[in-house]
């Protein structure tokens, strides 16, 4: 089994501190300066990203950044949702664009097998969408149709994070997947905690499913890339 070379474990380890201290300032009256700590975990992952990304097709490389960008932009807006409705439109737009290109950089590392696992996925997870939406349906207001566009591109990015499986090495399949799916219950909870009811600890809930999402996500991405077959 292929050892993890140093400088992901050290990259690893600084991205979580930077998470567990955003998350920190989110429970105290420091909260203010999340304007700085919240942006440069995403800053942190898109330098990271560049720097490792040799040997990825180009076009699969570009879409990463965009959705990495688009992320960046998106925690940015929701730092002011509370302040108005337009911040939280602004930033479930700037994902949904994130959620986009991410879809379209695992499309260029599909696999051309559709066996009956992905059918059965495809079922599995359209049916939590639905069933997600319909729970939401009577606390969305006017952005009913926003959110429907939302969760469907969501579950677009992760059925075709899904598809790579055969295409790349088991562990980028894995991460890559499981990222995807942190992405979803970390959206789950936001959407919870902000329509229907306050979740206890929310934002460690939500930003640490969304941190772990991400970095799965480069990670396996760089892993494929790197040629891990393991």
């Amino acid at each position: 089994m292929t050892k993890t070379p140093l400088h992901h474990l050290i990259f690893g380890f600084i991205f979580f501190l930077l998470v567990a201290l955003d998350i920190y300032l989110s429970s105290t009256s420091h909260s203010f300066f999340r304007i700085v700590s919240k942006p440069f975990i995403l800053t942190s992952l898109i330098v990271y990203f560049f720097l490792n990304r040799k040997g990825m097709q180009k076009r699969s490389s570009q879409f990463t950044l965009m959705a990495l960008v688009f992320s960046l932009v998106g925690d940015v807006f929701l730092l002011f949702d509370s302040v108005s409705e337009l911040y939280f439109i602004l930033g479930l737009s700037s994902f949904l664009l994130a959620h986009i290109f991410y879809a379209f950089c695992f499309y260029t590392q599909r696999s051309s097998k559709n066996g009956l696992d992905l059918w059965i996925t495809t079922l599995l997870f359209t049916g939590y969408g639905f069933a997600l939406y319909s729970i939401l349906y009577s606390y969305l207001g006017n952005i009913k149709i926003p959110v429907s566009i939302y969760i469907l591109a969501i579950l677009i990015m992760i059925l075709m994070a899904y598809k790579r499986k055969g295409n790349v090495s088991g562990n980028s399949f894995l991460l890559v997947f499981f990222g995807a799916l942190s992405f979803i219950i970390s959206d789950s909870f936001l959407a919870i905690n902000k329509f229907i009811t306050p979740l206890p600890y929310s934002n460690l809930m939500v930003m640490g499913t969304y941190a772990i999402a991400q970095y799965l996500i480069i990670r396996g991405l760089i892993r494929d890339t790197h040629g891990d077959t393991h």
